[in-house]
């Protein structure tokens, strides 16, 4: 098993940074800075799959995991990314028991799962025993969903019983979105909604965590106590021009005239 999937399974409080930009050394770079893992995000970015080994080689390099979220519960964009040996894996938008089904035997070999078998870096590129290999493939990789819209709160409960789920990712915007209320993460109703799906997962035992744009201290404390066990925050986007649009307003005020 892992080191980030043995702290997760142990309930430690866990950090994360998301890179959205198509250049591995910005996870080296921030690799390094004391997060326990890199979210690598396909979904709304421009990567391609040989951007995205080059990312998760790029977090080894640096020591933190990585963790790379695909665009849609499709096996066949699991299969590339689980080749390539990530820490971990987040399928989003999922909405019932039967799409988080679906989601984890794309991730288990047979006879538990569906998962087409053509290691490559995962097994060190066959320079592994492939029998071991096989038996601890399920424990290599941690395997999140995204619960993103009511209708999967209202499953949450089958959900939960699906096996080889190992944490449970909660997605704040769409999730307000589903229920008429878009980008308002802090209206009753959603935090409503988020505050059951934490409390059946931790009645259930699994781990959850959160996905926020927001990196600044009254916020994420604000997530912390409301009772996630990690929390990815902020982007290399949001760090660039957060940090621009600062040092541009400084600049314009020495320069005024």
């Amino acid at each position: 098993m892992n080191t980030f999937k043995e702290k997760l399974k142990v309930g430690k409080h866990l950090i994360g940074f998301e890179v959205d930009l198509a250049d591995p050394c910005i996870a080296e770079m921030v690799g390094g800075l004391g997060f326990d893992y890199l979210w690598i995000d396909t979904e709304h970015e421009a990567m391609d799959y040989e951007t995205v080994l080059m990312q998760i080689i790029a977090c080894k390099a640096a020591g933190t995991a990585s963790v790379v979220r695909i665009p849609f519960n499709e096996s066949y964009l699991a299969k590339r990314v689980l080749e390539m040996g990530p820490d971990g894996i987040i399928f989003p938008m999922i909405n019932s028991a039967e799409e988080a089904e679906a989601a984890m035997e794309a991730c288990i070999y047979p006879p538990n799962g569906k998962r087409g078998f053509g290691p490559r870096r995962c097994c060190r590129y066959g320079a592994e025993d492939m029998t071991q290999y096989i038996e601890e493939s399920s424990d290599r990789t941690a395997r999140f969903i995204q619960i993103e819209n009511v209708d999967a709160v209202k499953d949450l409960d089958r959900i939960l019983r699906v096996p080889f789920i190992d944490g449970i990712i909660v997605g704040p915007c769409d999730l307000s979105g589903s229920i008429g209320h878009l980008n308002d993460l802090f209206h009753p109703e959603v935090l409503k909604l988020i505050d059951i799906t934490i409390q059946k997962c931790n009645d259930a035992k699994m781990p959850v965590g959160v996905a926020v744009g927001a990196n600044d201290e009254k916020s994420l404390q604000f997530w912390y106590d409301r009772g996630f066990q990690f929390i990815s925050a902020g982007s290399d986007i949001v760090a660039i021009v957060n940090t621009a649009m600062v040092q541009s307003a400084m600049m314009r005020k020495i320069f005024s005239d």
